[in-house]
């Protein structure tokens, strides 16, 4: 926003206030509170922050000794991303790793139990993989593909009839037991060509984007409630990217994923402005391009030092507004602390969304019959954006005050603003809002008045972890002041 525009917003929004201050009758008790900011703390909210990852291309790992090394970084990170083959998930047809593989439910409630949100991706190609990455009984069905020289296994070809109604069937039963935003917070949702970045596709056929069309329908018809993303790619061997935005991005409202942050010759200024060209209508979820920091060492191709890289890394995330990013599995995850413990707090302190209300404004004493003006302005002092206006979401969030009983501290009164919306908050812009209503229903007395960001599907309840260091009630209402009805 430039300065002009901003001056004019806040003008405006003074003259309403001095105006429907007036109207109401109660300027001269008018209360002012300004919440401390907190611009430090890990803020766990869906879909965004540091992410752990068991990332399944070398083994799958053991939940013990996973959780054992990954336990003391898990308090820094919002979310446990799993990027395994469709293999691991369903080996046999209809027996599945959330009801049978005993490890793999370990490493699952190993992630719940420290309080981070689930993210998958589920990978169909074994380029890269430890075993064949589609299960057998797919092939044993009749599916057309082909087998690998360098592994000797066997791949589908993604646009054949049988593979896509076997596939089909998984994601069905994948959604069915993680459709749930309580607990999911995004899926990959392509998982085709190598290492599931939908480049390097395998094809009987020409029809690229029917193929595009297919998974991504696919998913959104069976996770309609969980964000859903889709790997950026340039590939000529992939969708291509005009595709993507038409098919993943407008129809179906995927979040755009990109695996490659921090490689100088590859991801480009122009690969960069073209992802920022969506923002904030579309949300991003960056990855570190390197992988295995400390064995692999890829990064010495690209920098002199592990720092440099993970400095190039982490302003890619900045400048791309990126929700998430990826402290990886656990020797990755070790050597960003050990290496760069200043980027992993600057990530936490900007990366992603951290809102706010920046001041409130209302009468102290009130009479039960008059109506109200309650005067918020919000900001989000992240780079990312929280994306209700996905159509997984629905714009679910809202903006919402309460009168809390001081005592007991249970909630007696809820007021929704629906015309504040937290989805279109970006990095550095205020956005005032004025929130009229009736009190005539509540009983006379003194109350705490208390803010939050409700989830409407969950009967208004707090849902939103705020930026401010005001008291929570155990419910989740942030405490602003008092106000005492007549």
């Amino acid at each position: 926003m430039n300065r002009i525009c901003y001056f004019k917003k806040i003008l405006l929004f003074f003259l309403l206030l001095s105006v429907t201050s007036s109207l109401s009758g109660c300027s001269d008790t008018d209360i002012d509170i300004q919440p401390e900011e907190d611009r430090t703390s890990v803020i766990r909210n869906p879909a965004m922050g540091w992410v752990l990852y068991a990332d399944a291309f070398a083994n799958f790992p053991d939940a013990y000794e996973y959780w054992e090394n990954q336990d003391v970084y898990a308090e820094s990170a919002n979310i446990f991303y799993l990027r395994l083959p469709w293999s691991q998930l369903e080996p046999e047809e209809g027996i599945y790793a959330w009801e049978n593989d005993h490890n793999y439910k370990k490493l699952i409630q190993g992630a719940l139990d420290r309080g981070l949100h689930l993210a998958f991706r589920v990978y169909i190609d074994s380029e890269g993989s430890y075993q064949q990455a589609t299960p057998d009984y797919v092939r044993e069905a009749g599916a057309n593909g082909m087998v690998n020289s360098k592994n000797n296994r066997w791949d589908p070809y993604v646009d054949n009839s049988i593979f896509q109604e076997k596939f089909t069937a998984f994601i069905s039963a994948f959604g069915i037991e993680y459709n749930n935003p309580d607990i999911v917070d995004y899926i990959d949702a392509n998982g085709l060509g190598r290492w599931g970045e939908g480049n390097r596709l395998k094809l009987e056929g020409t029809d690229k984007y029917g193929v595009l069309r297919w998974i991504a329908e696919t998913y959104a018809t069976n996770f309609n409630r969980v964000l859903l993303g889709v790997q950026y790619n340039k590939s000529s061997t992939g969708f291509g990217l005009d595709n993507i935005d038409a098919v993943a991005l407008d129809e179906y409202g995927y979040v755009i994923r990109k695996d490659t942050l921090g490689l100088p010759y590859w991801f480009t200024d122009k690969d960069k402005e073209r992802i920022r060209s969506h923002f904030p209508e579309v949300p991003f979820y960056g990855e570190n391009v390197y992988q295995y920091l400390q064995s692999r060492r890829r990064w010495e191709n690209d920098y002199d030092t592990l720092l440099e890289a993970l400095e190039a890394v982490i302003s890619d995330a900045l400048y791309l507004h990126a929700n998430t990013l990826d402290l990886r599995i656990p020797e990755d995850t070790e050597a960003w602390f050990l290496e760069a413990p200043d980027l992993v707090n600057e990530f936490i302190a900007r990366g992603g969304y951290r809102l706010l209300p920046a001041k409130v404004t209302y009468p102290e004493i009130v009479d039960q019959a008059e109506r109200i003006n309650i005067f918020h302005s919000w900001k989000n002092i992240g780079v990312g954006v929280l994306p209700s206006n996905t159509p997984q979401w629905n714009y679910k969030y809202k903006v919402a005050f309460a009168l809390i009983d001081p005592v007991t501290e249970e909630t007696v009164f809820t007021v929704v603003d629906e015309e504040a919306e937290p989805s279109g908050w970006i990095e550095g812009e205020p956005y005032f809002y004025i929130l009229n209503t009736s009190l005539d229903l509540v009983p006379p007395g003194s109350y705490f008045l208390g803010c939050a960001i409700i989830d409407l599907t969950k009967n208004n309840s707090p849902a939103i972890n705020l930026a401010i260091k005001n008291k929570k009630t155990e419910s989740g209402w942030y405490i602003l002041g008092n106000i005492i009805l007549n």
